[in-house]
């Protein structure tokens, strides 16, 4: 099949954030800095370019990085980021737009779990595709860090820096119709 290329595209957030920028780019950040000079969150998404996997396995799909940063948001705690994943199949030449609903939970950065969360929509039906007149269901699987064996659903981003994970997807050829 070849390659495979994507890249991302924050489209924007369900809510109006302070400090909101990078919307319609590949690097998104809100809030006002807590401490004179500091930094804002966000997130990244880096293309990433594979071999094609029509097989059913999980291939990376793109690098996301949360940048996680004290920070005042006016009271947000949760709200939704729009990512557009464009996928480009090299061999057929044609681009397929997945389109991800990302929660972000802004944690008051003390008690048990300090750490912010990012988490995709778990309930997502399959995107379908056709390549060389099949139909394949793609799904998105989850983040997995550098090292880990499995996607998970969300991971947590201490606070005060940033840290990095794949997207994973998986392209799963559907069963023919019956006739």
């Amino acid at each position: 099949m070849g390659l495979i290329k994507a890249t991302g595209t924050f489209t924007g957030t369900s809510v109006d954030l302070p400090g909101l920028t990078g919307v319609n780019t590949n690097e998104i950040r809100w809030g006002q800095p807590a401490t004179p000079g500091g930094e804002v969150s966000g997130y990244d998404f880096v293309e990433y370019e594979m071999e094609a996997n029509l097989g059913g396995r999980e291939i990376p799909i793109g690098e996301f990085t949360h940048h996680n940063h004290p920070i005042y948001l006016s009271g947000q705690s949760q709200f939704w980021v729009y990512l557009t994943i464009k996928v480009y199949f090299e061999n057929g030449d044609f681009y397929h737009d997945i389109n991800v609903r990302l929660r972000h939970d802004e944690t008051p950065n003390q008690g048990s779990h300090p750490n912010d969360v990012v988490k995709w929509e778990v309930i997502h039906e399959p995107e379908k595709v056709y390549i060389d007149g099949n139909e394949y269901n793609v799904e998105i699987t989850g983040f997995r860090k550098p090292g880990e064996k499995q996607s998970k659903p969300n991971f947590d981003v201490p606070e005060g820096g940033k840290d990095t994970a794949y997207l994973y997807a998986r392209f799963q050829r559907a069963a023919p119709q019956a006739s």
